[in-house]
């Protein structure tokens, strides 16, 4: 099913109704499709992104709450503000992440810094601080993270695909450390996604040669796995799990290009 065949509210029954949530990086893309599908599943959603018009231009009608933040910059105390206007945040989405144009051998220690320190360290003490307003207020909570296929296949940008990598083995740390405190962590690694920055058009069809959907992926395809994942409702018993979301991209064999 497309995704444009799937009505925003095609999946009332999910239980999020009510919960509170936050979408780190929702003001576009991915981030954006996911804050829309869990809104429209009844929760409260917060949306953070460092792009102040970019979120005034996504929530015109002010059915998320926006929060303008950088989670590399003040992710600690960014949760411990948003704990104290909203209380225990039951379900947490670190979708945020960036990378640099840059081979090992090109990589300076900023580019290092600002991808690291969007894509690894900020969800990291961001998801810390909010972990430990779920476990204060005794409640039960899910945690996902948006990763990558390259948290397992090489980019070509090592300091994006390491922190993929990282961010991998985090969720499955943190799985096993917070499922008695009944929060389970899960992650999404997204394949050949359209965000509104496609490459060029020679590049974007040698790519899609390469997915055996024959097409790129749309946010909302990520998005609907997403809600699944959150609620407990479908997916209860599911913790330290990353689902891929790549039309089987990750299924390409150097053969193929023989």
């Amino acid at each position: 099913m497309s995704a444009e065949s799937v009505p925003l509210s095609a999946l009332p029954e999910l239980g999020l109704a009510g919960q509170r949530a936050v979408v780190t990086g929702g003001a576009g893309g991915i981030g954006l499709a996911i804050a829309r599908r869990l809104r429209a599943c009844g929760a409260y959603v917060i949306v953070v992104d460092r792009d102040e018009q970019a979120l005034r231009s996504a929530f015109p009608n002010d059915e998320c709450a926006p929060v303008r933040a950088d989670i590399a910059a003040d992710a600690a105390d960014l949760a411990d503000r948003l704990l104290r206007d909203h209380g225990p945040i039951s379900l947490v989405v670190n979708n945020v992440g960036v990378t640099t144009p840059h081979r090992f051998l090109e990589l300076e220690s900023r580019d290092y810094h600002q991808v690291f320190g969007a894509n690894l360290d900020g969800p990291w003490f961001f998801t810390r601080q909010l972990a430990r307003g779920l476990v204060r207020a005794s409640v039960e909570g899910s945690i996902l993270f948006i990763s990558s296929v390259h948290d397992t296949f090489i980019r070509m940008y090592p300091h994006y695909s390491t922190s993929k990598a990282a961010t991998a083995m985090l969720v499955r740390e943190l799985a096993y450390e917070l499922a008695p405190h009944r929060i389970r962590v899960n992650a999404i690694s997204p394949g050949w996604i359209r965000t509104g920055e496609d490459p060029p058009d020679e590049r974007l069809r040698k790519v899609t040669h390469q997915v055996p959907a024959g097409v790129p992926g749309e946010p909302d395809d990520v998005a609907r796995l997403a809600v699944v994942l959150l609620s407990n409702a479908w997916s209860g018993y599911v913790t330290g799990a990353n689902l891929t979301v790549d039309g089987g991209l990750s299924l390409h064999n150097w053969l193929m290009d023989l």
